[in-house]
């Protein structure tokens, strides 16, 4: 592996604004307390040769992430963007993570996808899947049918590479994933998803390039011709502990001081005196005595978040396992109607009925 790059290709700083489909509304959230300095900081601390900045739908951390990684020769700084792509009902459809632009016109942005990705091809960006089979609501995925829960297999023949490794899903996700993606041929990249520092570095692939444009070449070359080249992918998965601490980091550090740092990038000629739009979008109305509760009340959040998570965690993880069980159904179909009756297996933790799927097939 000496002359392989060490890649994440997935990482958020505190620039990243999300918006969740599942609220209904049009509110966006920070989903990040990472500084582009840290994040780089934390990279090369982990023996990552490059690192790709990925924030939700906007591209206004990468001067700062460019300009501290241009200090060091050991980190390759990776220029993209996880942009989400809507149905026709403004929800949530899809998480494309782009790389090797360096601005992408708004009016591009809400094109459907098919015209979306032809503009990402005329360009020569590269264009992967983001967890093509997230099972939450909060973070929509295109590679499954939203009701059925069958793979959707135009948009990964569309696609051509899908993230196989998430540092927010679970390990069993990730393997069921990776299960999928070796079956239908279809190459994968890994990625921390990083939202607090424990998880930079977290899930990685190993790629040939040591610069920004020999790396995303080899990616093109892979989803040209993933029958001659192969990546080779790592990580773990998300247990909830892990959610526990990205909750317990974000409250901790999303203060007004970072909301105004960011506004003050975004908008240079804002005195410090005078209001914080950035701040005032996310948190609206807001009586300044509810802050100060809020933030004198970050432990005791911190705690129920965590009683929460003992409750909701078994529950979705049962109700998962049914939702994959039917992912995996939908490809024992798929591989039968194509006369494909080799199914390659990984060491995937089976139910009884889906080992028995399996094994009929």
């Amino acid at each position: 592996m000496d002359d392989l790059t060490k890649v994440d290709f997935h990482s958020h700083t505190y620039y990243s604004l999300l918006r969740v489909p599942v609220l209904r509304s049009n509110r966006l959230f920070q989903d990040s307390a990472i500084s582009p300095k840290l994040l780089i900081k934390i990279a090369r601390n982990r023996r990552l040769g490059a690192i790709a900045l990925t924030d939700h739908d906007n591209m206004n951390g990468i001067k700062p992430f460019l300009s501290y990684a241009s200090k060091f020769d050991d980190i390759i700084p990776i220029v993209g963007q996880e942009i989400t792509k809507y149905n026709q009902k403004r929800k949530g459809w899809a998480h494309v993570l782009t790389y090797g632009l360096r601005e992408i016109p708004w009016k591009i942005r809400f094109q459907p996808l098919p015209e979306f990705l032809d503009y990402l091809d005329d360009n020569n960006a590269v264009y992967v899947l983001a967890h093509p089979f997230d099972l939450s609501q909060s973070a929509p995925a295109g590679g499954l049918h939203p009701k059925t829960y069958e793979i959707n297999f135009s948009v990964l023949k569309r696609f051509r590479m899908i993230e196989t490794i998430n540092g927010l899903q679970s390990k069993r996700y990730n393997l069921i994933t990776q299960f999928i993606a070796h079956n239908l041929k279809i190459p994968g990249i890994a990625g921390g998803d990083s939202h607090n520092p424990k998880m930079i570095g977290k899930c990685y692939t190993y790629i040939e390039g040591t610069t920004e444009e020999e790396i995303l070449e080899c990616l093109h070359q892979v989803k040209k011709s993933p029958e001659k080249y192969s990546l080779r992918s790592s990580g773990e998965g998300a247990t909830s502990q892990t959610w526990a601490e990205c909750f317990f980091y974000l409250l901790l550090n999303l203060s007004y001081d970072l909301q105004f740092d960011i506004s003050r990038y975004l908008n240079p000629e804002i005195r410090k005196s005078s209001r914080n739009p950035v701040f005032d979008k996310l948190y609206s109305d807001i009586p300044i005595y509810m802050k100060i509760l809020a933030q004198a009340g970050i432990p005791y959040i911190f705690w129920a978040l965590l009683a929460g998570l003992k409750i909701w965690v078994p529950r979705m993880e049962k109700e998962a396992k049914n939702k994959e069980t039917k992912l995996l159904k939908s490809l024992v179909d798929h591989q039968t109607a194509h006369e494909n009756l080799e199914i390659n297996t990984l060491d995937i933790p089976l139910s009884e009925d889906e080992f028995t799927l399996l094994n009929q097939h």
